[in-house]
């Protein structure tokens, strides 16, 4: 260390009477119950409705406990130069892992389809393809891993 500032007491009383250390706020404290809403399609033209559908069925996953928070479109992923990617839905497993849901009707289109597998290759967090089952097979949702 031989670049080391080294300061006697002196020097070091001195120089903290020149320079006040800044005062610090008290951390506001955390509003768990405003992490996310869900906010009706009618409230968000943005969100078309299977997104609205989905957007509900992750509410209720929140108030049974099993999802601790979840926001749409929340985050855009920069996957490369002028290439992003924004998730649907950006969710808080019970776990406390980051996960992004991307929800599609019936199919992906292969730009979204490789843009979810690029994200789900670059980013340490849970990807998931979540795709609206026909009401003649049944309905409900498929929920894949990627």
């Amino acid at each position: 260390m031989a670049n080391a500032l080294r300061w006697s007491e002196e020097q070091l009383a001195a120089h903290l009477r020149r320079n006040p250390a800044p005062e610090t706020a008290p951390l506001p404290q955390a509003q768990p119950e405003a992490a996310c809403t869900y906010t009706a399609p009618t409230e968000n033209p943005a969100m078309n409705k299977t997104e609205a559908e989905y957007a509900g069925m992750l509410e209720a996953q929140r108030l049974a406990g099993s999802v601790l928070a979840w926001q749409y479109e929340a985050v855009t992923l920069k996957l490369a130069h002028n290439t992003r990617y924004t998730p649907d839905f950006m969710v808080v497993a019970a776990d406390g892992a980051l996960e992004f849901h991307e929800t599609k009707g019936g199919f992906i289109r292969e730009d979204g389809w490789l843009k979810l597998k690029m994200a789900a290759s670059m980013f340490p967090f849970r990807f998931f393809l979540c795709q609206k089952a026909e009401k003649k097979d049944g309905g409900g949702w498929s929920i894949k891993r990627i």
